[in-house]
C-alpha cells in the first residue's frame, strides 16, 4: 500500500507530531508479531506517494484489519492511500524454499533483502494466452536467463487473478541501483514484453526504517 502524508501533519506543533509518530510506530511494531512488514521511502522519487508499506500474512482478515488501523492511529490519521496492490506469492516453479522461522508461511530470506526495489503491476495481453504452453515456456526461459545473470537481484511474483485489477505484481530487489537499472532495461528488451498489455505505474522504492521515513517526510 502506497500512502501520501497530508500537509496538515507538517503544520502540527513539534510535541503533537512526536506523539502521533510514536503512537503510529507502536501500532506498526505490535502488528509485526504476526505480520511480515517492510517500509520503503518513495518521497522525492514520485509526486503522488511518500511511503510504501509492504505487508504479508497468511491471514487475510488480519491483514485487512491492520491495513484499516493504519489510517486510524497516530500519524496514520494524516495518511491518504494512493495505490494498493494485492496478490498471492507465486514461488518459482520447482524451487524448494525454506520457511522462515519467524513467519512460517513465508520462504526464508526471500523478501526485503535489499535496499532498492522496483515494483509494478502487470496485465498480460490476450495474445499471451493464445500461445501454446511450449511457446510460453520458451519465452519465460529466455527471460529467466537474463535475470539469472544478476546474482544480487531478487525477483518475486505475486498472482492477483480474481483479487485485484492487475494479474501479476512484480517486485524486483537489488543491492545496487546500477544493477537494478541494467537488469530492468535488459528484461524490457526481451520478446516476452510483446505480450504485456500494461506494466504501469512503476515505483522505485528505497528500504528505510519507519522512524527515518516519518522524520524525513514530516
Amino acid at each position: 500500500m502506497f500512502v501520501k502524508l497530508q500537509p496538515e501533519f507538517r503544520r502540527l506543533i513539534s510535541n503533537e507530531k512526536i506523539a502521533a509518530k510514536q503512537e503510529f510506530e507502536n501500532m506498526v511494531g505490535s502488528a509485526q508479531e504476526k505480520l511480515f512488514l517492510r517500509t520503503y521511502m518513495v518521497a522525492g522519487l514520485r509526486s503522488d506517494s511518500d511511503i510504501l508499506f509492504w505487508r504479508m500474512s497468511d491471514d487475510l482478515a488480519y491483514l485487512q484489519d491492520i491495513c484499516a488501523r493504519t489510517f486510524s492511529t497516530g500519524a496514520g490519521r494524516y495518511m491518504t492511500p494512493v495505490h494498493s496492490f494485492l496478490g498471492v506469492h507465486n514461488p518459482p516453479e520447482g524451487q524448494q524454499l525454506k520457511k522462515d522461522l519467524e513467519f512460517g508461511f513465508l520462504p526464508k530470506d526471500t523478501f526485503g533483502r535489499h535496499r532498492y526495489m522496483l515494483l509494478h503491476p502487470v496485465v498480460k495481453a490476450h495474445t499471451w494466452y493464445e500461445l501454446s504452453e511450449a511457446e510460453r515456456e520458451k519465452l519465460l526461459a529466455e527471460r529467466g536467463q537474463v535475470a539469472a545473470r544478476y546474482r544480487d537481484i531478487q525477483e518475486n511474483f505475486f498472482l492477483s487473478y480474481g483479487l485485484d485489477e492487475q494479474e501479476i505484481i512484480v517486485a524486483r530487489e537489488a543491492k545496487a541501483l546500477e544493477d537494478l537499472i541494467s537488469a530492468t532495461q535488459e528484461l524490457r528488451q526481451q520478446r516476452i514484453k510483446n505480450y504485456t498489455a500494461v506494466d504501469k505505474p512503476v515505483f522505485l522504492c528505497l528500504g528505510r526504517d519507519l522512524r527515518e521515513i516519518l522524520d524525513a517526510v514530516s
